[in-house]
């Protein structure tokens, strides 16, 4: 492949939200290139270890899947492969979709080789190439282990969960909820050979943690998390956190060794404590830990936590969303959740995606320009797919930064997408 060129888009990051705009930009009949740093599409699922779709379905007696496009066009190719087949709740009481994390590296492959996309895996963008007033993104300046190259585009898509396509290129943004918090980011950790027996309630789980706290386990963070049973000898479990201050090499770098300690701590403690994890092995942690929260671009609108928890309906929708807000923001706790309303959903609209003073620039995914409280529902895999979706076919066939709303929804909805 040539070391450069022009795209109608070029969409950064390939985790759900980057591979549908992507996709999305693509059946809009444009030319496309994602650029990921990872070694494989799917973000924080193949990478960190986030080995669930959350999103995909709302709450409530008549529960139903509200995301659909290319969100679901993976579902159906992990169905065909034999990896998915419904969703299970998790201990509160949300519908997840549990993830084999290799087979689904192979279905988005597969889903990228459907539609022929052009991506590259192993390239970092460093430089974002503005026109003289620094309104427009003319091109992206890239690295990998041979050298510096250099992409240009008529339209770009920041999908990179820390806005750092926008960052680059001097865009508003805030970091965390603007004022120093943020929500914890965790190492998510596979175990096998646990019981399949044991229960993982967080009252079993408060009082193997407090007890190991108190015989000098120290670096335990959660005093209680999220466990999902996924196959039956083996976890997922949401524990050991951090919260993460800056997107520097340093501050990173303290980040995962800290939580890779507690980690070993944690396993020590479940082997001790917890019968039948007497033999319990710890598979995997991630590549890297899963970070929840950094940057969010500033938008032409911000989706608020009333919007979400009135389930209010927009103009401009653009995508549906109904996971409660699933708050992160004490270190030693399980999320908080507030619920949307039963059988309802919220709709995001276009205007959150569109990033301000950057004319051709779109956000998808977690950084979307929502407050604290939305936040804490749109950041979630199955809404990525949705708001990644929009945002790929807004940057493909948006001109000059001003937006024809129904032209964007007739595309969404001519490429199967619930708005």
């Amino acid at each position: 492949m040539k070391r450069s060129g022009h795209y109608d888009v070029i969409v950064v990051g390939g985790g759900a939200s980057g591979l549908a705009a992507a996709i999305g930009a693509k059946n809009a009949g444009k030319t496309v290139l994602l650029l990921d740093r990872n070694g494989s599409l799917g973000g924080q699922c193949t990478n960190s270890n986030v080995a669930s779709y959350c999103g995909f379905f709302n709450r409530g007696d008549r529960m139903q899947q509200i995301i659909f496009g290319i969100g679901d066009e993976v579902l159906r190719k992990l169905c065909k492969i034999g990896y998915y087949d419904r969703y299970q709740i998790s201990p509160a009481g949300n519908a997840i979709i549990t993830l084999d994390i290799e087979a689904t590296k192979y279905a988005l492959d597969l889903v990228a080789a459907d539609h022929q996309l052009e991506y590259l895996l192993h390239c970092r963008v460093v430089e974002a190439l503005m026109n003289e007033d620094g309104t427009v993104i003319e091109g992206v300046k890239c690295v990998d282990d041979e050298g510096y190259f250099e992409f240009s585009a008529d339209a770009f898509v920041d999908a990179s969960g820390d806005g750092n396509l926008g960052y680059l290129a001097n865009a508003p943004y805030r970091f965390g909820d603007g004022n120093g918090s943020v929500q914890m980011s965790t190492r998510i950790l596979r175990i096998d050979h646990v019981d399949p027996s044991v229960q993982f309630t967080p009252d079993n789980l408060v009082e193997v943690f407090l007890r190991a706290k108190s015989e000098g386990f120290n670096h335990l963070t959660k005093e209680s998390g999220m466990v999902v049973r996924t196959h039956e000898d083996t976890i997922i479990a949401l524990l050991p956190s951090i919260a993460v201050s800056a997107l520097d090499a340093k501050t990173l770098t303290e980040c995962e060794v800290d939580t890779m300690s507690q980690a070993i701590e944690y396993m020590k403690a479940f082997r001790k404590y917890m019968p039948g994890m007497e033999n319990a092995r710890l598979v995997w942690s991630g590549a890297s830990m899963g970070i929840r929260d950094t940057r969010h671009l500033k938008g032409e609108y911000q989706l608020t936590g009333d919007d979400i928890l009135s389930a209010r309906k927009q103009e401009d929708a653009i995508a549906c969303g109904a996971w409660p807000c699933e708050i992160h923001k004490e270190l030693n706790k399980m999320a908080q959740y507030t619920l949307i309303p039963e059988n309802d959903w919220y709709e995001i609209p276009l205007r959150c995606l569109k990033v301000k003073k950057i004319k051709n620039l779109w956000s998808s995914g977690r950084i979307i320009d929502v407050d604290p409280i939305a936040f804490a529902s749109v950041r979630v895999m199955g809404i990525g797919f949705a708001t990644g979706h929009a945002a790929g076919v807004a940057a493909a066939i948006v001109k000059n930064g001003i937006a024809d709303t129904k032209l964007v929804q007739e595309e969404l909805l001519r490429q199967n997408a619930k708005i």
